[in-house]
């Protein structure tokens, strides 16, 4: 069955023992830590908008574990490269383009069970604008970019994943301020995904994500209101069944949209420090009453979170919290889902050339597996809790050159089903500035899954070569 892990990185104690590096890390990209965590995903569903309030931007950590995006290519960071030389100007926008190109080799493209393994290589292009306002009081940014990746003999495997995006802020004072942002963007699910469901051709699927709210202080109280819809669709893909007959695999019966929103309150203890307590809604509403198995997937839930923010600026940024998590779906033969949450995003610079990231986090997400325990029995799974830990680090040895290390882990526990899997992964890399605007970033990754369903298991690595050109005069 085709698998995606897009947090699952592994150094396996075997034969296949690989080094590899977070390739979505940029060595010059520092992690952001958002007012929340968005929820990581082991496949390529996309996991529901974050239960959690969105602050501006809204934006995950800039690593592999970013839902939606293939593990094997190096997603588009979520802010430009430093350039040395000055940015292009067009009116009171701030211009950052960007070209980068990535040669990768992959072990497994197919994520195939051990001793299978077909390789290839591919070039992967992507093109990237970003456009930010420079002004003093408010705020509107704009990003496009693309990623091409072409492989060398599974050209089925060939993709064009774009994203547009636009975000701002209106700042009535110093105190109060609404945001939000549209995002759109075509991505594909990769042969990891569980949901994949062997297609001849990886699955594309579309994303449309609105946000907004508005963020007020009452002296020493911090409010903000805020809310997500997310809409996603899916395209049908070909597959081959058993006779040799070409038929279509459905894809319509996951389309959905997903809304989350709510309202968090904290207190700033001192200007460094504000625990805080959160409460949010999470419904999935699909477009079809009923999948092509008969089951209702429409769903509501709850997030209810208290936490602290500690930030010492250019030192450290940590956002930590526990709380639970609540899913009721409308199928009364769908199991309800409740259970303790727990996150933390922290960014802390050790030291001038040292810094650390660490991220963890626990959501509900859908998923479309099934289990057969017997040719007429089939086992529907409505969702599985996602339990999500990486830590990574980065060290500056000159001026030009920086390493870095990270390990993800990843336990995934399916409703419904008897199935668990456990994604495991450790990365190394190195950037060499090769001029001012030109970046050399050479990886190694790999990943391992370990699932209670045996035929399951795949271990896979890709070793990359990236050069990034951020342009500037």
């Amino acid at each position: 069955m085709a698998r995606r892990a897009s947090e699952a990185n592994w150094l396996s104690r075997h034969h296949r023992t690989v080094l590899s590096l977070v390739a979505a890390a940029l060595v010059w990209s520092v992690p952001a830590l958002g007012q929340e965590l968005v929820p990581q995903s082991p496949t390529a569903d996309q996991p529901s908008p974050s239960a959690q309030v969105p602050s501006l931007p809204a934006q995950a950590p800039v690593d592999n574990a970013v839902p939606g995006k293939a593990p094997d290519r190096i997603p588009t960071p979520a802010s430009p490269v430093s350039a040395a030389g000055a940015p292009f100007s067009l009116g009171s926008f701030l211009l950052y383009p960007e070209l980068d190109a990535t040669w990768m080799y992959d072990s497994n493209v197919f994520f195939s069970p051990n001793d299978t393994w077909l390789s290839d290589r591919a070039w992967v292009f992507s093109p990237a604008l970003w456009a930010l306002s420079n002004w003093t009081k408010h705020e509107l940014d704009f990003h496009a970019s693309l990623d091409s990746t072409r492989y060398s003999t599974y050209t089925s495997e060939n993709s064009n994943d774009y994203h547009l995006s636009t975000e701002g802020r209106y700042d009535f004072s110093s105190d109060t301020n609404v945001y939000g942002g549209v995002h759109f963007s075509q991505e594909h699910e990769d042969r990891e995904s569980p949901s994949a469901r062997n297609g001849l051709t990886p699955t594309q699927y579309h994303q449309l994500r609105l946000y907004g709210g508005v963020f007020h202080q009452f002296g020493r109280v911090t409010v903000r209101v805020a809310g997500t819809a997310q809409q996603l669709t899916y395209n049908n893909v070909n597959f081959l069944t058993g006779s040799g007959v070409i038929n279509i695999i459905n894809n319509q019966d996951r389309d959905r949209w997903q809304y989350a929103g709510g309202v968090r309150v904290g207190y700033e203890i001192t200007p460094r420090v504000e625990p805080y307590v959160q409460i949010a809604f999470d419904n999935r509403r699909y477009d079809s009453a009923v999948d092509d198995l008969g089951y209702q997937r429409d769903s509501s839930g709850m997030r209810y979170l208290a936490g602290v923010r500690w930030n010492v600026p250019r030192v450290l940024k940590l956002d930590a919290f526990a709380g639970w998590m609540q899913q009721d779906y409308q199928d009364p033969r769908f199991a309800n889902v409740s259970a303790p949450v727990i996150g933390t995003a922290l960014q802390w610079s050790a030291t001038s050339r040292t810094s650390v990231t660490a991220y963890l986090d626990r959501t509900i997400e859908e998923t479309t597996v099934t289990s057969t325990p017997s040719p007429s029995v089939v086992l529907v799974s409505s969702s599985y809790v996602n339990t999500y830990a990486s830590l990574g680090v980065e060290q500056q040895l000159t001026d030009k050159l920086t390493v870095r290390g990270t390990g993800s882990l990843s336990h995934v526990a399916y409703k419904g089903i008897s199935r668990t899997d456990d994604y495991y992964g450790l990365t190394l890399g190195l950037v060499y500035r090769l001029h001012r605007n030109l970046y050399f970033d050479l990886s190694v990754t790999g990943r391992r899954l370990n699932s209670s369903v045996p035929t399951e298991d795949f271990n896979q690595y890709t070793v990359m070569a990236r050069v990034a050109i951020p342009f500037s005069h």
